[in-house]
């Protein structure tokens, strides 16, 4: 018999099936490039946030911690970086900071070029919903088990420049617990606009 979470694997499967068509041209040779990060910002409150950033800083990627409120960030570094130009950033927060930092982007021509939404569902896996660069909903979608955030640093880190064909993508990890964020939490990067 055919468990749910092998039901919803191969559904989730199946309606990729046109954009895992796109992606191998999408990260081909002649594709954009990831977009290059100044820093990763994260929740020191949530447990999936520290795990994003651990993953972030194991790739190389400079990581700034905050507890909640993201005014030193903006204050201390982001502000007077902006000044200089737009610098795309990334996080795994809650909303709150992730309001405030893409409401301050708007002033830096800079948009919110993929986000995440991670909540506990009612059956204790985490519910995911992306909206992004239709190359990178795939790997998003097939983030598994507690080490999910994790995972979505990979995802963030790869995330395209230019003007990528845009998607959505809903998922749910089963076996989260220990990884199952205490409120929704959002993974995102705001990046520079790009004009046709």
């Amino acid at each position: 018999m055919t468990s749910r979470r092998q039901f919803l694997k191969a559904s989730l499967a199946a309606s990729a099936l046109p954009v895992a068509a796109h992606a191998e041209l999408a990260f081909s040779p002649q594709a954009a490039a990831a977009i290059p990060l100044y820093k990763v910002l994260y929740d020191t409150r949530f447990p999936a946030s520290v795990a994003f950033a651990r993953r972030a800083a194991a790739r190389g990627l400079v990581v700034h911690a905050m507890g909640g409120d993201m005014t030193r960030f903006w204050y201390d570094d982001l502000y007077h970086r902006w000044q200089r130009g737009p610098a795309a950033i990334a996080g795994l927060t809650a909303h709150g900071a992730l309001f405030c930092l893409e409401r301050l982007a708007w002033d830096q021509r800079m948009r919110v070029v993929f986000r995440g939404e991670h909540s506990v569902a009612a059956d204790g896996c985490v519910a995911h919903r992306f909206e992004g660069p239709a190359a990178l909903l795939p790997a998003a979608a097939a983030v598994e088990g507690s080490a999910w955030a994790a995972q979505l640093a990979d995802v963030v880190a790869e995330c395209p420049g230019g003007r990528p064909e845009r998607g959505s993508a809903r998922a749910r990890t089963a076996g989260a617990a220990t990884g199952a964020p205490s409120a929704a939490l959002f993974s995102w990067m705001i990046a520079p606009v790009v004009r046709a």
